[in-house]
Order: structure tokens, then C-alpha cells, then sequence
């Protein structure tokens, strides 16, 4: 009888039961996809070679996951993604190119 005490009533009935669940969280999971592809846009931006962007953002939020601290504030709820973004619209990380390395084999 253990069971019974953990268990809803409506869900240990013999019928099937449909829970329902608030739908507010999915309006916020829209909004926050709507604010990282706004910051998205922003950072392209600064960094308009979208390969060289998503490199630039993955080594940071690497780096953010490893324990580096954040260059500009975070909220509790911000992403790491979010963080590296941010920190790239507020000019707080920069990149360098490095200089292309003659061929090994004398090929031109």
C-alpha cells in the first residue's frame, strides 16, 4: 500500500488518466529562443563570418563549462551560449586569425 500513498489517485485508477500540464513554461521557452537568436543576430554583427562565429562562441562556452568566469553579468537563467554571445555584442572577446602556414610538400 505504499504505492498508493505516492501515487495520485487519479493516475493508480484502473482508467487511463491525462495529466495537464501548465502551459506558461512553453511560452517562455519561445521567448528565450526568440532572445538568443536576437543576440544571435547581434553578434553577427560584430563577427559577421558565421563559421568563425559559432567557432568563436563554442571554444567560450567550452571554456564557461570548464569554470572561466563570465566577462559580462549572467542571470542564474542565462545559457552558456547566451553568456559567449553577450560577451561578444559587448566587445568583452575577441579573436585572432592566425597566419596561414606555407605548404609542407612545396605544392603552390
Amino acid at each position: 500500500m505504499l504505492v498508493s500513498n505516492i501515487i495520485p489517485s487519479v493516475v493508480s485508477g484502473s482508467t487511463p488518466a491525462i495529466l495537464q500540464f501548465p502551459t506558461e513554461a512553453s511560452r517562455a521557452v519561445r521567448s528565450l529562443r526568440n532572445m538568443t537568436s536576437q543576440l544571435l543576430q547581434d553578434a553577427a554583427k560584430v563577427i559577421p563570418n558565421q563559421q568563425l562565429l559559432i567557432n568563436v562562441v563554442s571554444r567560450r562556452v567550452r571554456q564557461l563549462g570548464l569554470g572561466h568566469r563570465p566577462l559580462v553579468e549572467a542571470t542564474p537563467r542565462s545559457s552558456l551560449t547566451d553568456i559567449a554571445l553577450r560577451e561578444i555584442i559587448a566587445g568583452k572577446l575577441t579573436y585572432e586569425l592566425a597566419p596561414e602556414k606555407p605548404a609542407a610538400d612545396g605544392a603552390a
